[in-house]
């Protein structure tokens, strides 16, 4: 069995100011793909496992991943593609995240899976994983033979999902499965900070899903709570289920929990304290590190990184511990490199890029750590294993908070980030993250407490604040679709 892998990994957020480029993605091409990807616990890290135990022969065409950020400009975009076709082959897996857009093409994986149907013809077995948060599209359900998501958010099931799906094509290739997908898409936009899939109203969906994929012949049944800030059009939630061969069994179970999903929206609404209430919260916790999450400004959700939200308040009040903070600031961190470690200087942070959202802040900071800025990831599950690059970065210090400062943008989910430089949570009283949902998983081990806090952004939690244009209306919660 000759199998063709690929990825190409980039969840956009359109109301995003910072684009996505070819060096944000950092494609490899050819035995680099191996190179990058075998052992590690992402989905092509699966299907190499997969497919070394089947001994089939793998193909590996290109892998590519950035961290969210707005669209990917075009030109770079069609660089990649050109060379992401497959060559003949028996079958194909391609790791995509089902949200990405670029200049121009607001359904980048639609275009990547319809190009591979049409250069392997119509009989050729072709598997797709996505991210949870996807943005399902009629154009990839009927370019690919079946679509399998993660189960997890926070997303640790990366290498899992890759498995799951190697194993459908094989069993295909083998003759002993023929997938049929089917799928429901509902004009529904959710909060990400009330998806968590260990409790709540996801985790009991998540629980019905994986109770009727055990009935009958139901190879996966995939929830996909679209990622929210997307102007697009097609929007919204969706459910695919693949059957061996069953296409009823396939549509009823689709239809069974979106209907579910639908009658369960207004659990996932969100009542976010402000900052200072947070703040006051995690003062009167005994012990740490409390984690506080800037959501609105997520560097996993398409937001740069660079809000003063939090960082302002944290900067004016009498802390009894140390704090921790990332931003994404490059004219910041080349002051930093131009006075030295160990230099006190006068700074001007934040606000880089969303100067909507946030103003810079001044600070007079030392300079404690300067790096190439390039880290490990090691939380379990999620990308486990794969080095992080955001450009050089600093480490500088305004009383009892420690800033770290980085050129690019990166994930704050993993602990190891701080760790890396110099800054151990374990022994922060507070740990500020980026991100809506996606840090519980490795934080919640030394975490006191974990709050979700409000400020302006690019991914607010607040839809209605957002400048919605060219979403497909009605949608709810902007409006009240009919049943």
């Amino acid at each position: 069995m000759k199998i063709a892998i690929a990825s190409l990994i980039q969840e956009s957020n359109t109301f995003s100011p910072v684009p996505t480029t070819y060096e944000d993605l950092d494609p490899v091409f050819g035995d680099a793909v191996l190179a990058r990807h075998e052992g590690k616990q992402t989905e092509v890290g699966g299907f190499i496992s997969v497919l070394r135990e089947a001994g089939a022969t793998i193909i590996p065409i290109s892998a590519a991943w950035s961290v969210t950020k707005g669209r990917v400009l075009r030109a770079d975009l069609d660089r990649i593609l050109q060379r992401m076709l497959p060559p003949p082959v028996d079958g194909a897996l391609v790791a995509l995240h089902g949200a990405q857009t670029a200049e121009g093409i607001d359904d980048v994986e639609g275009l990547v899976l319809s190009r591979w149907r049409a250069a392997l013809g119509a009989n050729i077995p072709l598997i797709a994983t996505l991210d949870l948060h996807a943005h399902v599209t009629r154009q990839m359900v009927d370019s690919a033979n079946a679509i399998v998501g993660y189960r997890t958010y926070p997303h640790i099931d990366m290498d899992e999902t890759g498995r799951k799906a190697a194993r459908i094509l094989i069993d295909t290739l083998r003759g002993e499965c023929r997938p049929v997908m089917r799928f429901h898409k509902l004009p529904l936009i959710i909060n990400a900070e009330n998806q968590q899939t260990t409790n709540g109203p996801m985790a009991d969906l998540r629980a019905e899903a994986d109770r009727l994929e055990k009935q009958g012949n139901l190879r996966a049944i995939s929830l996909f709570p679209v990622q929210p800030w997307l102007d697009i059009e097609e929007m919204g939630c969706a459910v695919t289920a693949i059957s061996d061969g069953d296409a009823d069994a396939a549509q009823q179970a689709a239809d069974a929990i979106a209907t579910r999903l639908w009658n369960e929206r207004e659990l996932y609404a969100v009542n976010l304290p402000s900052v200072e209430a947070a703040l006051a919260e995690a003062l009167a916790t005994e012990g740490g590190p409390v984690v506080l999450a800037e959501s609105s400004d997520s560097t996993g959700s398409g937001s740069p990184g660079d809000s003063t939200g939090v960082l302002k308040v944290l900067l004016e009040t009498p802390l009894t511990g140390t704090a921790a903070i990332f931003l994404v600031d490059p004219p910041a961190v080349s002051k930093a490199f131009e006075a030295g470690v160990g230099k006190t200087i006068e700074l001007t942070a934040g606000g880089h890029f969303d100067r909507v959202n946030s103003t810079p802040v001044k600070m007079t900071a030392y300079i404690r750590l300067l790096s190439d800025g390039r880290w490990t990831s090691q939380a379990a599950g999620y990308n486990t294993g794969i080095e992080n690059r955001m450009g050089r970065a600093a480490v500088i210090e305004v009383g009892h908070v420690k800033i770290l400062l980085a050129e690019k943008s990166a994930m704050t989910v993993d602990p190891e980030l701080f760790r890396s430089h110099g800054i151990n949570p374990d022994h922060c009283k507070i740990v500020v993250v980026k991100s809506p949902n996606g840090f519980r998983a490795a934080y919640a081990p030394i975490a006191k407490k974990m709050i979700v806090v409000d400020t302006p952004g690019v991914s607010t939690a607040n839809l209605a604040r957002l400048p919605w244009k060219r979403v497909t209306r009605p949608i709810w919660p902007l409006d009240a679709p009919a049943e």
